[in-house]
């Protein structure tokens, strides 16, 4: 049996005893091959209030040239407030696009703490980009905060929430697998991906899992079933976490 989970607003509550002072951030991905509706996306989050940083979730070109790196940096170097984290996509890395990945962007994966949470940014564009020294490197990483809120960040999802494309998701299998049981025992509480060109959300094993790929590349899911181009607000208070798609055509 297929469940599908589509709700625009959640609200979580993780159960710690720590505080810490309230920020927002933005999540958005593949935007690639839609710059109009992209820089409608940049426009409309920039006037968010309250926003610490964003990610992109990848896909934010289309053929890794240094063309397309130039020009994307030019378009989102207009939003210096959204100060911008990238995860690498598949469209990102290919034809040495992952050098250039590293000239502008840095680090294919990385980790960084912001008030009461950790940030995960991971390289899943291709199978042989996840390797075991980047698993081990996740291990060490997850074990190591003393951070309530756990956020991680790749482009290909481990499962697709709405059950259409179940093969548009992690190459490896296997490795997918791994790391549903890397983020339970590590009590990871959120997973962000892109690659599926949608909206979708799902809850497993007390972990949610969203899909935000609607920042401008052409819509895979039907508009009802999470196909609107959108981006993500996440708005976190001591240890309520609350997350809503924000449609960039209302």
């Amino acid at each position: 049996m297929r469940v599908l989970f589509l709700v625009l607003v959640f609200s979580f509550l993780t159960l710690t005893s720590a505080h810490a002072d309230s920020f927002s951030f933005l999540a958005f991905g593949d935007n690639r091959d839609g710059d109009e509706t992209f820089k409608l996306l940049l426009n409309k989050a920039s006037k968010e209030k309250n926003i610490a940083f964003a990610f992109n979730t990848g896909d934010f070109v289309s053929r890794g040239s240094e063309s397309e790196y130039k020009k994307y940096t030019k378009i989102i170097g207009k939003y210096p407030s959204l100060n911008i984290y990238h995860v690498p996509g598949n469209h990102d890395m290919v034809a040495g696009g992952w050098r250039r990945f590293n000239k502008y962007f840095g680090s294919h994966y990385y980790s960084f703490d912001y008030k009461n949470a950790h940030f995960v940014i991971l390289n899943n564009a291709f199978r042989e980009s996840f390797t075991e020294k980047q698993i081990s490197w996740l291990k060490r990483d997850l074990a190591a905060t003393k951070k309530p809120l756990k956020f991680v960040f790749f482009h290909k999802p481990v499962f697709d929430p709405s059950g259409f494309y179940n093969d548009h998701i992690m190459d490896s299998r296997r490795m997918a697998e791994r790391m549903i049981l890397i983020f339970k025992r590590y009590k990871v509480g959120y997973v962000i991906c892109g690659h599926i060109h949608g909206y979708g959300h799902a809850r497993r094993d007390k972990i949610d899992y969203f899909i935000t790929g609607g920042a401008g590349a052409p819509l895979y899911l039907p508009s009802q079933l999470g196909g609107f181009y959108h981006y993500m607000r996440f708005d976190i208070d001591g240890n309520k976490v609350s997350a809503r798609a924000v449609r960039i055509f209302d």
